[in-house]
């Protein structure tokens, strides 16, 4: 090997030395980036050469070359966000987003809903998954749009009562001569209504509208084994079937519903019965549609089991639970992803519905992939078809909400291979530098 060839051998140790220091340097420079994936590079000799010696045929090397760059796709920390759709994926796969024209694949998961609620990146690529419509989502990836949906307002149409009545009631006919609107002239009050009855239970109700109206189920035991029961509401807020109010005057008392309820000697529910107002009076709250309500109290008047315990026992009277199935209008509060990419929505009104889900992409040769910047990968022929699905399905894994993937970039082992690289660096320039002082020594022999 003559003097030039070691200069070029001593040159090409310099190549590999700093691509190994740039390779570290990029890597430290992405300790923070969420979602970065560490960068290793390998080198290889170049071809050698035959050399021919006394002893026979050698071979000598002429230097070292970069063989990869390759991306290492380990898994990084998962640490905790504030962000709802903040995603960590825990295990293999990438997210999808698309910039409209082409699809790129990601591991880092802070995610902003933009002005028309979709769900993009923070260059703007739209987050592919499987959009929602009343809770039930679509089998087709497409632009995950979230939005700012409000849940419809649902009127009531049943009331739940678990309840007991105290069996040590006297009977009485007082509730049962109140004077209501609805099926009287309105003389008593509500107050005067609710005075009368041996037990009282209130409850909020909602009209088509979403509108809130307070009920109170008044019962009056009339037997040994029988009651009496009447639900009212406030006479002010209910109109006839001209659109005028029953009653201006506050406190005044509009019966709904009315019925009886019997008791077997185990103070079990053995008979139940309901007439609605409107069967004989037309009504409904203020522009909305005319809606009756069902009271559930273990029995309907078929003698068929329903919701709702209502029982009689020598404790005092009481209610144990009281609930409705209306709902006012929601608006969209919280979001929460579940592991398998679900997103759903908590709204206001104590609605939970499906909003979406996230799909994941898995490759056969993930270190094919393309650096893009920005975190991004594209595919590549060396990396095989994207295959899209849900999280936590195939061999794609688990997501967490109000998390980020760190970069998987260990600092220890970068700057031991800065060092390490480092002084490659400077023994290369060594070999250069005993080159160029052996051929100044040839030069000064002329």
């Amino acid at each position: 090997m003559s003097l030039f060839s070691t200069l070029s051998v001593g040159a090409s140790g310099l190549g590999v030395a700093s691509m190994g220091l740039g390779v570290a340097g990029d890597n430290i420079a992405n300790i923070g980036t969420t979602g970065y994936k560490h960068t290793r590079v390998t080198f290889a000799d170049f071809l050698p050469q035959d050399v021919f010696g006394l002893g026979g045929t050698g071979q000598l090397g002429s230097g070292a070359a970069t063989n990869r760059l390759s991306t290492q796709f380990g898994q990084g920390n998962i640490a905790t966000s504030d962000s709802a759709l903040d995603m960590a994926i825990g295990g293999n796969g990438f997210f999808v987003v698309n910039s409209g024209n082409q699809s790129f694949y990601t591991r880092n998961g802070e995610f902003y809903m933009d002005d028309s609620g979709y769900v993009t990146s923070a260059q703007g690529l739209r987050l592919q998954g499987y959009n929602a419509t009343n809770g039930s989502l679509s089998p087709v990836v497409s632009d995950l749009r979230i939005g700012s949906p409000v849940v419809p307002a649902t009127v009531t149409s049943n009331v739940v009562v678990d309840a007991v009545l105290s069996a040590e009631t006297i009977p009485g006919a007082d509730l049962a001569a109140m004077d209501l609107y609805g099926t009287g002239t309105g003389t008593n009050t509500l107050t005067e209504a609710g005075d009368a009855a041996d037990f009282a239970a209130g409850i909020t109700i909602y009209d088509s509208l979403g509108v809130s109206h307070d009920v109170s189920v008044l019962f009056e035991r009339s037997g040994t084994s029988d009651w009496t029961w009447r639900a009212v509401t406030d006479a002010t807020g209910v109109y006839d079937g001209t659109g005028t109010a029953f009653s201006t005057t506050e406190d005044s008392a509009f019966e709904i519903a009315s019925g009886t309820v019997s008791f077997d000697t185990a103070g079990k529910i053995s008979a139940f019965t309901q007439t609605n107002t409107s069967a004989s009076t037309p009504w409904t709250f203020l522009g909305a549609a005319s809606a009756d309500v069902a009271f559930d109290f273990g029995m309907d008047a078929a003698g068929v089991e329903t919701e709702g315990a209502l029982t009689m026992a020598g404790d005092e009277s009481s209610v144990t639970a009281l609930t409705q199935d209306g709902r006012t209008t929601g608006s969209l509060s919280r979001l929460e992803v579940a592991q398998d990419g679900t997103i759903t929505g908590s709204f206001t009104n104590g609605e939970n519905l499906v909003l979406g889900q996230v799909a994941l992409a898995t490759f056969t040769a993930q270190s094919g992939l393309v650096r893009e910047g920005g975190t991004l990968f594209s595919a590549s022929q060396a990396a095989g078809d994207p295959a899209v699905g849900a999280a936590a399905s195939g061999d794609r894994g688990t997501l967490s909400g109000n998390a980020l993937e760190s970069s998987n970039v260990d600092l220890e082992d970068e700057f031991v291979s800065m060092i390490t690289s480092q002084r490659m660096y400077q023994a290369n320039a060594k070999v250069i530098t005993a080159a160029d002082q052996s051929l100044q020594t040839l030069v000064n022999l002329i």
